[in-house]
């Protein structure tokens, strides 16, 4: 006999992906009401080797321990319903997981796709865009400074010369780092900047801040990225409304974004908005932004580091995972 797990909002669509997934034989082994998820079956069927369509296994001893487990977290970290419920579907198929973290891992590799930022040379500036007090200009701080510390020879330009205090700021960073900020107000300066630093291992771009919501932001940092080989990458906030983080990611999308940073993991523990935003504006995941010293850099993502993030190891539900312990 074999036997399948299947989560939906209601019995009824539960009872629909039992009937798709092992035809109108199965019969209904057990089910469980999930507070704030919906319902869960377990169906059984008779092994045939006629069958043309694949059973899944229930899973090791222990396998429905992990699965409570990691749906929990999800849960905690406000993961929409939609997004949520595909993750619980696929961590339901994976029978090889010896613990929940690496669970949950097999089910973000599906869904997401990561790609780091480039740690080598680039030939493209790399443009931070986002929202206001999104954390643009850490990030660019961030970035640089694990540059210099690999020896990169990098240059820096910002566009965010109306914020008060602005350049003052990341003029204070790249003062320590030993690297020449450049000012630039219009697209034509940007493309003639640019050009002089073609000696330049990393060229990194701090935006000034665009409100997705205003076709004039939006009009005004696209006029900024088409002036040069550039890759826009947008700076989205842990701990914020699923809804609103979407909609942000979206609206970049729009604008050649296509991979995203997650920043504030040091303020916030809730990871749900972030992700249902990557997931919304189909934008890959690049790093992460956990602490507030520069020197850390921004930590890349893969689908285990983010399990961690999303799961820690070994301490209450609602701690959140170290920067070592992520990292390493």
């Amino acid at each position: 006999m074999r036997l399948k797990t299947f989560s939906a909002p209601t019995m009824t669509e539960a009872m629909a992906l039992v009937k798709e997934h092992m035809g109108s034989d199965a019969i209904i082994v057990s089910t469980q009401d999930i507070p704030g998820t919906g319902v869960r079956l377990t169906a059984a069927l008779d092994r045939d080797p006629d069958l043309d369509f694949d059973i899944v296994d229930a899973g090791p001893p222990g396998h429905q321990e992990l699965l409570d487990h990691a749906e929990k977290a999800l849960l905690r970290h406000n993961l929409p319903e939609r997004l949520r419920l595909r993750l619980t579907d696929l961590m339901g198929r994976e029978s090889g997981a010896t613990n929940a973290q690496q669970l949950l891992a097999s089910a973000l590799d599906e869904i997401f796709d990561f790609s780091p930022l480039p740690e080598k040379n680039t030939p493209r500036a790399l443009a931070f865009v986002g929202p206001p007090g999104c954390g643009k200009t850490l990030a660019v701080a961030k970035t640089a400074a694990r540059a210099v510390m690999k020896k990169r020879k990098v240059a820096v330009l910002t566009t965010d010369y109306k914020r008060a205090g602005g350049v003052a700021q990341l003029e204070a960073f790249t003062r320590i780092l030993n690297i020449n900020l450049s000012l630039v107000r219009t697209p034509e300066e940007f493309k003639s900047q640019f050009s002089r630093m073609r000696d330049a291992d990393m060229v990194l771009v701090d935006t000034a801040s665009c409100n997705p919501y205003v076709d004039a932001d939006i009009k005004a940092l696209g006029d900024f990225m088409t002036a040069v080989p550039s890759e826009p990458v947008l700076v989205n906030p842990a701990g914020i409304d699923a809804d609103e983080c979407a909609d942000i990611a979206s609206a970049f999308a729009d604008c050649g974004v296509s991979r995203m940073v997650i920043s504030r993991l040091d303020v916030a523990s809730r990871l749900g908005g972030a992700l249902y935003g990557a997931d919304s504006g189909n934008l890959s995941l690049c790093n992460v932004s956990m602490t507030a010293q520069v020197a850390d850099g921004l930590t890349a993502i893969s689908p285990v580091a983010l399990a961690k993030l999303l799961i820690p190891s070994h301490r209450a539900e609602n701690a959140k995972p170290s920067f070592s312990e992520v990292v390493k």
